[in-house]
């Protein structure tokens, strides 16, 4: 189960990097798109202006579906991992993911939770990578001899 908890935290970090990397692919695709005089009109049917928009598909399942779920399956496994302070950090990940979700959705209305949105991103990926390390780091939980011996 440490292996377990150990892989899924460092998923986690990896579907945030991916995030990052697909959501500044989208903008420089988009912005390319503009100074080659595309125009953006919301209106417009029919196949996406410039192929990096696919990016922003990405951006907002992996960050909707793919991330909430390997948080909670990190939360799970917690429990029976008994990894000291594991589910603690387990939890301040599903947290996290949590605030992410929301400052993405609110971020369409007011722009400047976009700046919240990108520092919670650093903050996830921090917290998932140390409970990931601390996995490794951590000794077994084993009875101790002197419990053993009394039979509790």
């Amino acid at each position: 189960m440490r292996t377990l908890y150990r892989t899924l935290a460092y998923v986690v970090c990896a579907l945030v990097a991916v995030q990052a990397a697909v959501a500044v692919w989208s903008i420089a695709g988009f912005e390319k798109y503009l100074m080659e005089g595309g125009v953006l009109d919301m209106s417009q049917e029919g196949p996406p202006p410039f192929p990096e928009v696919v990016g922003f598909m990405i951006h907002g399942m992996n960050g909707m579906y793919l991330i909430p779920i390997v948080a909670l399956a990190l939360l799970g496994v917690s429990f029976a991992a008994k990894i000291p302070g594991g589910s603690k950090r387990a939890g301040l990940v599903v947290g996290l993911v949590a605030l992410q979700i929301v400052f993405g959705i609110f971020g369409h209305d007011i722009p400047l939770i976009g700046l919240l949105h990108g520092l919670n991103a650093l903050a996830l990926f921090t917290t998932a990578l140390l409970a990931g390390s601390a996995a490794g780091a951590a000794p077994a939980m084993t009875p101790s001899p002197r419990s053993t011996a009394a039979g509790v």
